[in-house]
């Protein structure tokens, strides 16, 4: 009786932690080329554009641009997404939080859907790019406003 207990303690313990292990929270990489864009079906071809959507239960949605990601994430509802991660712009395969990022509006760098957006991890990588490329930096919100403005 005893050993059947702990068979069925055991059991339930590997079901449970297989649940929380399945629901990813952490975004994946873009195959780029290969990818298509959840929100434009355009193919994910730049790296330094690359978003993704990850919902409360661990589904992935990938994006060709942070102005697919942000015209998404208004389309579903707030409660049913996860984290948002945006491609650092400086160091392309570093996907980042898009609520931790800073963001760059600028008409020298062409985005893949023409918002022409871009994301960094730090303040210093940001201000050498405006030195270099001009623009306006774009905050989370005011950027979603932008988006809708532009696209609706």
């Amino acid at each position: 009786m005893f050993k059947n207990v702990l068979f069925i303690n055991a059991l339930l313990l590997l079901l449970i932690s297989s649940t929380f292990l399945s629901c990813q929270s952490k975004p994946e990489p873009i195959l780029y080329g290969e990818d298509e864009c959840d929100n434009c079906k355009m193919t994910i071809s730049d790296p330094k554009y690359g978003a993704e959507l990850i919902t409360d239960k661990g589904k992935i949605f990938k994006f060709d641009s942070i102005e697919c990601l942000a015209d998404y994430s208004t389309k579903v509802e707030s409660g049913t997404i996860g984290s948002m991660w945006v491609a650092d712009f400086s160091n392309p395969e570093n996907l980042i939080n898009a609520l931790d990022a800073l963001y760059l509006k600028s008409d020298r760098l062409r985005s893949p859907m023409g918002l022409n957006l871009s994301a960094f991890n730090n303040s210093p990588e940001l201000e050498k790019v405006i030195n270099e490329f001009g623009g306006d930096r774009i905050s989370w919100t005011d950027l979603i406003k932008y988006v809708s403005e532009k696209w609706n």
